[in-house]
């Protein structure tokens, strides 16, 4: 009888092909990370809780190592993401505090680039997002604040390039009911 058992790929294996820039910060971690679950068998991770899975784990271990390999959190911000399409970087105006949730899922699908921001808390709950999201994940971001998002795993020149290229929405024809012609995350 042949062996049909088939070796599983990583659940972020196609993000990670996708995106050498993320690759390449995930394949040189210094080891694993450890996965905190909570009382509730659920795990916690940047605040957020989700289901345990071993694509849940994989998707916080890669979000655990972005994050170490980015500039520390000034106190009084939050960082917001967004998995970007390849022409909206800095356009796009949709932002989510969930990286391992909802941007990196998005960008495997999208196939652009990972974009953050600081904001200052303060600020922050004129900025969420009243329908059609995740309730208390999902921000609008005024186009002034949208265009100084970094991008993760570029050097300044070759963000600034990315951003470049990048259109607003109305001239990509991808046109959404819900407003201003966005898609939300």
């Amino acid at each position: 009888m042949e062996n049909f058992e088939q070796v599983q790929e990583s659940p972020i294996q196609e993000l990670l092909d996708n995106n050498p820039e993320l690759a390449k910060i995930y394949n040189e971690r210094s080891a694993a990370h450890k996965i905190f679950i909570n009382e509730s068998g659920k795990i916690l991770s940047d605040g957020q809780t989700y289901e345990d899975s071993p694509r849940m784990r994989a998707l916080v271990e890669l979000a655990d190592t972005i994050r170490e390999n980015l500039p520390d959190l000034q106190d009084g911000y939050v960082r917001l993401w967004r998995g970007n399409r390849q022409d909206e970087v800095g356009h796009n105006p949709s932002y989510t505090n969930s990286l391992e949730g909802i941007a990196l899922p998005f960008l495997r699908h999208y196939s652009g680039a990972l974009s953050y921001i600081d904001v200052p808390e303060e600020e922050l709950e004129k900025y969420i997002a009243k329908s059609g999201a995740a309730k208390g994940s999902e921000f609008i971001l005024p186009p002034e604040v949208v265009k100084d998002v970094k991008i993760v795993g570029f050097t300044p020149e070759e963000a600034d390039e990315i951003k470049g290229k990048a259109k607003p929405l109305s001239e990509t024809g991808r046109e959404n009911a819900q407003g201003k012609g966005w898609t939300s995350i």
